[in-house]
């Protein structure tokens, strides 16, 4: 009789359900696994409003925009310009200076819910943007290997930790948030810490988990927070072997430019503090012939196309930096990009100042080009 009684027991412990939290994080790994093997070469464009806000100040302040268009390919992350000819630096660094970050497509998803060193605690539910959610807190140890922080002074791997909310009823992720240990302050930064939105987007009719929103936020060893919001929109899904953008072919031949000359433009895109950012690219229009030896090498009406180099503010005042490439004409065009060229906005003294600043199709600009000094 005692047997069947402890054969009963064990019965009953056996068939009893697992907790819901434990069935929607294993639920979430699949759908990260699966979500991660399938995700097709992609890019969109992504967007980096940076702020400072000084231990001593009761709110931020605008550092810059930056807009930037990123690839995601065989598992890899690439940058380059919106409207380049090319997608294809590995490290955002080297386009975007200062405080930045990077791994939001598959890093910090691998790292997380596949790593073999990641220790899940469910902690509790919680509503986060409408929806019910299961929320856990994790820790991925420094041996792991998988977080590189770096700055201008360097570079090192840490651990960290933070949590993960999921959507009870669908088992997607929702958010995930990231803070580094044991920052090592060489690097200039007390500490390190980032979150990240996720959500379903249509890739080329399918469905797939990406980012959506992040923040970042670094702390320097003056207590001075450096944050910077990023946004991911315009998703497309593309089939090739390298990651190329290629512009249309250019018009004609290649025309010479003199030494040195200054010419008249008007802008034919419009730019706003609340609408543009460093990166954007950007067209204009000769009012000016430019002549070589007395003759006319590229005619007024030209077309001259490049990009918003940068888009800063410092207290009260807008800095405003162009970086044109070429000049595009009927029957040839002319390569900006190997020259040092500086531009001036009419009335910036006065349109750069304030909250806000505006420059309208047909603001007058002055382009000063002149020929790069060979190395030596």
């Amino acid at each position: 009789m005692r047997c069947w009684a402890i054969l009963c027991l064990i019965l009953v412990c056996e068939a009893q359900p697992l907790p819901p939290e434990t069935v929607v994080l294993a639920k979430v790994k699949a759908k990260v696994a699966e979500s991660l093997s399938s995700l097709p070469n992609l890019t969109c464009t992504e967007t980096i409003r940076r702020t400072l806000w000084f231990q001593s100040s009761a709110t931020p302040e605008m550092v810059d925009t930056v807009r930037l268009e990123v690839a995601y390919v065989q598992k890899k992350e690439l940058y380059g310009w919106p409207g380049g000819s090319r997608i294809d630096e590995p490290d955002i660094g080297k386009l975007v200076g200062g405080s930045v970050g990077s791994g939001y497509f598959a890093l910090f998803l691998n790292n997380i819910f596949l790593g073999q060193f990641t220790n899940f605690h469910y902690v509790s539910q919680a509503k986060l943007e409408g929806s019910e959610t299961f929320g856990y807190d994790y820790q991925v140890p420094q041996l792991a290997g998988a977080y590189r922080l770096s700055s201008a002074r360097g570079a090192a791997l840490v651990g960290y930790h933070g949590s993960v909310w999921v959507r009870e009823e669908s088992a997607e992720l929702a958010r995930i948030a990231v803070i580094a240990d044991d920052v090592p302050t060489e690097l200039g930064f007390s500490a390190a810490s980032s979150q990240l939105d996720f959500g379903v987007t249509s890739i080329g009719g399918r469905s797939y988990l990406v980012p959506t929103a992040a923040e970042i936020v670094f702390v320097d060893t003056l207590g001075n927070r450096h944050i910077s919001e990023l946004s991911f929109q315009s998703w497309h899904a593309f089939v090739g072997e390298s990651v190329i953008k290629f512009n249309p072919p250019a018009p004609g031949p290649t025309v010479a430019l003199p030494a040195e000359f200054t010419v008249d433009v008007d802008l034919l895109s419009g730019i706003g503090s609340g609408t543009s950012a460093g990166g954007d690219p950007i067209e204009a229009v000769l009012r000016d012939d430019i002549k070589l030896n007395g003759a006319t090498v590229v005619p007024k009406g030209a077309a001259l196309s490049g990009r918003i180099a940068r888009l800063t503010k410092n207290g009260a005042s807008y800095l405003l930096e162009f970086h044109f490439t070429s000049i595009s004409f009927e029957g040839g065009h002319a390569d900006l990009s190997g020259r040092d060229n500086r531009v001036a906005v009419e009335n910036w003294e006065r349109t750069g100042q304030g909250p806000q600043f505006s420059l309208p199709r047909g603001t007058h600009l002055t382009l000063h080009s002149q020929a790069a000094e060979p190395r030596k």
